[in-house]
């Protein structure tokens, strides 16, 4: 049949088709199966026979396939006619077609910009393509556009629907614009009006769109939406809208934070989002409030690494003292918060130097982060703690050469692949998954060439020897002295992600200093420098093995 569609429509270009375009009529007219008769239209539109009054006439057919089909013919010869559109923007709203309704969400996109609206609104009001796995987004690439033209509009118009999931696309356009602040007067008017999933999008796409901007002054009408959203019976909505009112520097939402950051009777997980809405709007007196939170569990992890966003002269003292009663998780925090201003890496390695802190609980990634700092006297001491992390080429194959003599293939089939597990949760899990545990920063290894022990040897030893784009080291310096490292995994015109070792760190553009991108991988060098050779035997034996192991009885994930 296409081999035929092709044929005829070269002769209709040559003006030798009229018998042909008579018979393809009537066989449109007279064929009760729809396939055939959706052929014959095919046909009929290939070689220009298939006009508009035809193809509107189809647009009230009983099948959905040819309603759909007239529909997406209407729009592939340039822009449709007033006609088409009228009923384009009745079907939107009235057909029951699932099938039909994301052909003209598809064909949004090809309608003029100020013609969209009434079709757009009608796609909007099935609650049922709310779940659709295609139809919320094709109508969203076709309404995007129109934030440009009134953008007050444009938000009653998603706001005023039913699918969630353009409610929320469509707030966080709006609040990203460099002048928002008509956007966000619309939006708090719409949230006194909304309800349900819709307010939960509204408010969840408006913290989107301003992720990174620390301050955003107050729109008009805000305190007594904010007084509507708490009493929501939603807790998303009652603790994004608080974060929202962080943002407008609403007291009330700074002193509900402290409040409830405090608050032992408070849930875990209610506690650390309040101490991360306090990181992130940087709120005075916030440190001394982490110094504090640091002796309780419910908020050591999040207290920690807050710590890091203020240069509090207290910082390292207080970390140190602690350190001893850390599990091993918050010692890693604690390291990683040491690691990011160069007065408290060195009292860090002084800590090291001493014995308070072991050798071994600085990881590789740790001794990179501190050689990010790009200070001196850190440096110096870091190898002299450490030993020289960056060797050259020719001691990188002799360390190959010298490991895998150390690995032959019957101390690997000895080895304790649980122990091995271990060990890679330790140094290796918190950037990388394999099968079933670990990180998501650098690439799954478990479809890698790892039964090859050349290769494991020179990606865990020279990392930076073949290093993709993805995976290049970013270096951030905030201009409140902070240096983060990291893989920079978001990035707008306001604020940047960097994921790091152990958290993602979104930076305010207006605050970074300096930014570097390094010629190295995330991955350093030296990961083996603190295993001993039952521990080296064991990972290898791990990653090269066909299954999943357990871990050693006791161990738990993450230790």
């Amino acid at each position: 049949m296409r081999h035929a569609r092709r044929l005829l429509q070269e002769r209709a270009a040559a003006g030798e088709v009229s018998a042909a375009a008579s018979t393809l009529r009537a066989m449109f007219a007279q064929e009760p199966d729809i396939p055939k008769k959706l052929r014959a239209l095919w046909a009929l539109h290939a070689i220009g026979a298939a006009d508009e009054t035809l193809l509107l006439e189809q647009l009230h057919h009983d099948s959905e396939y040819l309603r759909a089909w007239a529909a997406r013919l209407l729009c592939e010869n340039g822009g449709p006619s007033s006609a088409a559109l009228d009923r384009f923007a009745v079907m939107a709203a009235d057909d029951d077609s699932p099938y039909v309704r994301l052909h003209l969400a598809s064909l949004l996109q090809r309608v003029p910009a100020a013609e969209r609206w009434p079709i757009a609104r009608g796609l909007l009001t099935h609650a049922a393509d709310a779940e659709d796995d295609n139809i919320p987004l094709m109508i969203w690439y076709g309404v995007e556009p129109l934030v440009q033209r009134d953008v007050g509009r444009f938000l009653a118009l998603a706001a005023g629907g039913r699918i969630p999931l353009v409610a929320r696309f469509a707030a966080r356009r709006a609040a990203s614009l460099p002048d928002n602040a008509a956007a966000l007067a619309s939006l708090v008017t719409l949230l006194q009006e909304s309800t349900g999933e819709i307010s939960g999008a509204l408010v969840a796409g408006c913290l989107e769109g301003l992720e990174g901007r620390r301050t955003v002054a107050m729109p008009a009408g805000w305190s007594a939406t904010f007084r509507q959203l708490q009493a929501s019976a939603s807790e998303d909505v009652r603790e994004q809208s608080l974060q929202l009112a962080l943002i407008f520097d609403d007291p009330v939402a700074l002193e509900t934070l402290r409040r409830r950051a405090g608050d032992r009777n408070a849930s875990a997980a209610s506690r650390q989002r309040s101490i991360a809405g306090l990181v992130a709007k940087q709120a005075a007196d916030t440190a001394p409030l982490l110094l504090e939170l640091i002796d309780d569990p419910a908020t050591r992890p999040a207290a920690i690494r807050g710590l890091a966003e203020f240069d509090h002269p207290q910082t390292a003292e207080a970390l140190l003292a602690r350190y001893a009663d850390f599990d091993a998780d918050a010692k890693q925090d604690a390291i990683q918060t040491l690691a990011a201003r160069p007065a408290w890496a060195l009292r860090l390695l002084d800590a090291v130097a001493d014995g308070r802190i072991a050798r071994t609980d600085v990881s590789a990634y740790s001794a990179r982060q501190l050689l990010s700092l790009q200070n001196e006297t850190v440096t110096a001491r870091v190898e002299a703690v450490w030993g020289r992390l960056r060797s050259t080429p020719a001691e990188k194959q002799q360390l190959i050469g010298s490991y895998k003599r150390r690995l032959p293939a019957e101390s690997l089939g000895q080895a304790d692949r649980s122990l091995g597990r271990a060990v890679f949760e330790k140094t290796c899990a918190k950037c990388h998954r394999f099968f079933d545990a670990g990180g998501q920063i650098g690439p799954n290894i478990t479809g890698s060439q790892r039964t090859n022990l050349d290769y494991l040897l020179e990606t865990i030893i020279d990392p930076s020897a073949a290093i993709g784009r993805d995976y290049q080291l970013q270096v951030l310096e905030t201009t409140g002295g902070r240096v983060i490292s990291g893989l920079v995994v978001d990035e707008g015109d306001t604020a940047v992600t960097v994921q790091t070792v152990n958290e993602p760190v979104v930076v305010p553009t207006a605050e970074i200093d300096t930014r570097t991108t390094s010629s190295v991988s995330m991955m350093p060098e030296g990961i083996l420098q603190t295993l001993s050779t039952e521990e080296i035997r064991a990972l290898f034996a791990y990653l090269m093995g066909p299954d999943q192991v357990a871990l050693p009885a006791g161990a738990a994930a993450g230790e």
